[in-house]
């Protein structure tokens, strides 16, 4: 199943774009062994599931990997040269021993590149398709995650159902020239298709493995899926990946308290914190490993997010009126799926603080109604805090900061309550701002 997730929603949390102060999150996963491996993680990264089966079958695979390091013996430049070959619609060697012979000796004569590019890509088929063959029957057997077992099931059937099954009986670095021949015939046109299935498959292990190296590199979790239609999050240990020694917290959403009013001031770390929160989300329904020391989730239907939200100038669109459009969006989404996971921060922060007041009680009390999903929510406008108190599921948090020896502290710990600090003028006084404007004013006199 399709898990919704939209371009705004990818950007905020830099999913494969970077940003002034982070990283695009695929950076980290892109490392695989072959160009196809890269493709693949795209694949699979464009393609979060609502689906616990697949995500489950994703998870358990790679964490076999983790568990068990078995060094996928995979060449990007032979795998990239095999792809050429394949893709090759130059006429096919002749079959038969006499024009065999012939375009062998015209090679030694005058040797080309499609002959050459023909022969390394047959000789690189036949050492790939006998690897991954071994590679499977000897690690994926008793004991290994069910998806992995049908993966190396799908290799066998392929190879020993057509005119593949020979190639087990053949030695890539001895391969006499009428044997090539031959096999460019079956490559390129009778076996093409079955070829490609196995590279794709090879692929999929590329990406079981690079994000195994992820996950012991970075010290990531795999999440537990909770088979329930009632939401629930629980998360211990919840970290940004692209902040260097950055604070961990724990968060607990459930259907009785599924929205949560976070406040803080400026520099808190409540932006990092819902990136966070919105990473962990996105990974756990692609069934990778996410930035934390325990994860447990529902599964969701879908994450829509609003935390860079840039100003729309080519429609003329003010910043409030793109605030409202994304606002609209997300709550069209809630119409027809249950089940969603929206983060909005610093809600409508482009208008007056009056209309932003009322604009934001309106539809925080709202969305409160709404105890199928799952709303985590920013604002600078604690006064909220006071008319929202009685609404039973929400949850009040904020990032804590504190003054010492008149400075501010930033802890980067969520905590629970609301926000009591305030940091807006400390800041304009400290930036020495007013005394600039005054020396300006007194030139200016002068």
């Amino acid at each position: 199943m399709q898990f919704k997730m939209d371009q705004q929603s990818y950007r905020d949390l830099n999913v494969f774009t970077e940003s002034s102060d982070s990283a695009a999150l695929f950076s980290l996963f892109k490392h695989t062994k072959t160009l196809g491996g890269r493709e693949k993680m795209l694949e699979v990264m464009h393609n979060p599931s609502s689906s616990i089966d697949v995500i489950t079958a994703r998870k358990e695979s790679i964490a076999y990997f983790c568990k068990h390091p078995l060094d996928l013996k995979l060449s990007r430049e032979e795998l990239d040269l095999t792809e050429h070959y394949l893709k090759n619609n130059k006429i096919f060697l002749r079959s038969n021993i006499i024009d065999a012979t012939y375009d062998f000796l015209s090679n030694k004569l005058k040797a080309t590149n499609d002959y050459y590019i023909i022969t390394v890509g047959i000789k690189y088929i036949v050492k790939l398709l006998n690897y991954i063959a071994g590679f499977t029957e000897e690690h994926f057997s008793s004991g290994v995650p069910k998806y992995l077992i049908s993966l190396s099931e799908k290799i066998n059937t392929i190879i020993e159902s057509g005119g593949l099954k020979k190639i087990r009986m053949l030695d890539h670095d001895r391969l006499k020239y009428y044997q090539i021949s031959q096999l460019d015939h079956l490559f390129r046109r009778k076996e093409k298709d079955s070829i490609k299935a196995i590279l794709e498959l090879a692929y999929e292990l590329d990406v079981f493995e690079t994000v195994s190296f992820v996950a012991r590199d970075k010290g990531f979790c795999f999440p537990e899926y909770l088979d329930s239609t009632a939401v629930k999050v629980s998360i211990e240990g919840l970290y940004h990946p692209a902040i260097k020694n950055a604070v961990r917290n724990d968060l607990r959403l459930e259907k009785e308290k599924n929205v949560v009013f976070l406040s803080g001031s400026n520099m808190a770390g409540k932006s990092s914190l819902l990136k966070s929160l919105g990473m962990c989300v996105y990974l756990a329904h692609l069934g990778f490993p996410v930035p934390a020391v325990r994860m447990e989730t529902t599964i969701f239907n879908g994450l829509i997010t609003t935390i860079n939200l840039p100003d729309n100038l080519n429609q003329g669109l003010s910043h409030y009126y793109s605030e409202v459009k994304r606002v609209k969006e997300a709550a069209s989404t809630l119409l027809g799926n249950d089940r969603m996971f929206i983060i909005f921060d610093e809600l409508f922060r482009g208008t007056n603080v009056k209309d932003a007041y009322d604009a934001s009680l309106l539809i925080i009390s709202e969305l409160s109604a709404i105890n199928s999903s799952v709303f985590y929510i920013s604002t600078h406008i604690v006064e909220l805090a006071e008319a929202l108190k009685n609404i039973s599921n929400i949850s009040f948090k904020y990032m804590e900061t504190f003054f010492n020896d008149s400075k501010p502290v930033f802890t980067y710990q969520l905590r629970d309550g609301v926000s009591t600090e305030r940091l807006g003028m400390y800041i304009v006084e400290n930036e020495g701002i007013i005394d600039i404007i005054r020396e300006a004013a007194r030139r200016c006199k002068d």
